[in-house]
C-alpha cells in the first residue's frame, strides 16, 4: 500500500496541545492557514482576508500530494481549495470540531452573513471529527441530513495530572474553583464567567461562607466593573488569581469546580479538575457533560444563574461522606479520560476515516 499523506492546517498561535498531539500521531504535515498572507492574528479587514483564503487555496505548497487535509477547527480556504478544484475529489478535506465555533452558529451568536457562511463551509467538509457528543449532536441540528460524515472522539489529559492522594473534601471549606482564560468580553461570556459570578452572588446571598476563586488571566475592564454592580463585601469572597501551570494549590483549597460554559466543546481543566477529585458541576453546554452525567445528573445545569446558585446551594448542603463519595467518583471516572486512551481513540477513528474514503 501506497502511504498517506496528511496535511495539518492550523490557525494561529497554534493549535491546542492535544489538537497537535492528534495531528501528530498521524504523522501529518504543519501548515498555516493563513502562510501565505498573515491575518489571524493581525487587525486586518474582511476583503484581506477572503482575498488570503483565495491566495493560500492557490499556492498551497505540495497540495497534489496530500490524501487528507486535517483542519483544525472550521476555515474557509480549505473549502475553496475544494469547490474550486485546486484539489482533485479523491483527496479529502477533515474538519476537527473541538472549539466553541459550532455552539455559536447553534446560538446565532455570529452575524446572519457570518452564520451562513459558516453554515456553507462546514457542509463542504468530506468529514467532521466531533470532540465529543455535544459536538455532534451541534452539528446534526446545524446542518440536519445534510451533514458530512461524523467520527466522535473522546479526549484527556496527561497522566502527571492524576495525583496519587486521595483527596479529602475539609469540612469547612466552601470555596468554589474556576480555571480559564478569559482576557476579553468574547472569552467571558463563552466560559460563562459572567453568568457564574452571577450565580455565586445569589447563592452567597443565602450561605454567606462560600467563597469563590477564578484563576487565569481576567479582563481588566471586567473586574473592573464588577465593583460597579457587587458590594465591597461581596468582592471580597471573589478572588483573581494569575494564570499559572501550577494548579495543584488552589484544586486542593477548593471543595467544588465550577464551569458553566456557552458551547465549550470538551474542557480540559473540567477533566483535571476531575483527576483530583474535585465534585464538578458544569452547564448542559459544556461537552464534558458527556462524563459528568454518568456520576449524576444533578451536577449538570441550565444557562441561568438562579438555577445554578440551586446547585451551588444544593451541594454545599450535603454531608460531609456525601462529598466524599462523590469525590471519589470523580476521581474514579476519569481514568477513562486519559491522554493515553484520547490518542488511541483518535487513532482508531482517523484510521476508519481512511478505510472509509478508501485510502
Amino acid at each position: 500500500m501506497n502511504p498517506i499523506h496528511i496535511a495539518y492546517i492550523k490557525g494561529r498561535p497554534g493549535p491546542h496541545p492535544m489538537h497537535r498531539k492528534f495531528a501528530e500521531l498521524v504523522n501529518a504535515e504543519f501548515h498555516f492557514v493563513d502562510f501565505k498572507m498573515r491575518w489571524q492574528d493581525k487587525n486586518k479587514s474582511i476583503l484581506y482576508r477572503v482575498i488570503s483564503w483565495l491566495v493560500c487555496a492557490i499556492t498551497f505548497p505540495s497540495k497534489k500530494k496530500y490524501n487528507i487535509f486535517l483542519v483544525d477547527n472550521l476555515h474557509f480556504m480549505p473549502v475553496l481549495m475544494k469547490k474550486l478544484r485546486f484539489i482533485n475529489r479523491k483527496q479529502k478535506i477533515v474538519a476537527h470540531m473541538g472549539s466553541h465555533t459550532l455552539y455559536f452558529m447553534y446560538a446565532h451568536k455570529f452575524s446572519k452573513l457570518t452564520e451562513l457562511a459558516h453554515k456553507w463551509a462546514l457542509k463542504n467538509y468530506d468529514a467532521l471529527i466531533c470532540e465529543g457528543e455535544m459536538a455532534e449532536m451541534l452539528v446534526n441540528k446545524i446542518l440536519g441530513n445534510k451533514s458530512p460524515k461524523l467520527y466522535t472522539i473522546i479526549n484527556g489529559i496527561p497522566s502527571e495530572h492524576f495525583p496519587k492522594e486521595e483527596k479529602k473534601i475539609l469540612p469547612n471549606n466552601k470555596n468554589i474553583l474556576f480555571i480559564g482564560h478569559v482576557p476579553d468580553k468574547g472569552r467571558i461570556w463563552y466560559k460563562g464567567l459572567d453568568l457564574m459570578i452571577s450565580a455565586f452572588v445569589k447563592a452567597k446571598a443565602k450561605d454567606s461562607s462560600l467563597t469563590f476563586t477564578i484563576v487565569g488571566e481576567c479582563d481588566e475592564f471586567f473586574i473592573s466593573e464588577l465593583s460597579k454592580n457587587y458590594s465591597k463585601k461581596i468582592l471580597a469572597s471573589i478572588y483573581f488569581e494569575e494564570e499559572t501551570p501550577d494548579l495543584k494549590k488552589y484544586l486542593n483549597n477548593a471543595s467544588l469546580y465550577l464551569h458553566c460554559a456557552r458551547g465549550e466543546a470538551y474542557g480540559l481543566t473540567i477533566l483535571i479538575a476531575m483527576s483530583y477529585g474535585l465534585p464538578t458541576l458544569i452547564s448542559e453546554w459544556t461537552g464534558a457533560k458527556e462524563i459528568v452525567e454518568q456520576i449524576d445528573k444533578k451536577f449538570i445545569t441550565p444557562l441561568d444563574s438562579e438555577l445554578i446558585a440551586e446547585k451551588i446551594l444544593w451541594y454545599f448542603k450535603l454531608t460531609q461522606e456525601e462529598k466524599q463519595t462523590f469525590s471519589l467518583k470523580f476521581k474514579n471516572i476519569i481514568q477513562n479520560y486519559t491522554e493515553e486512551k484520547a490518542l488511541s481513540n483518535f487513532k482508531e477513528r482517523f484510521s476508519q476515516i481512511e478505510k472509509d474514503f478508501g485510502f
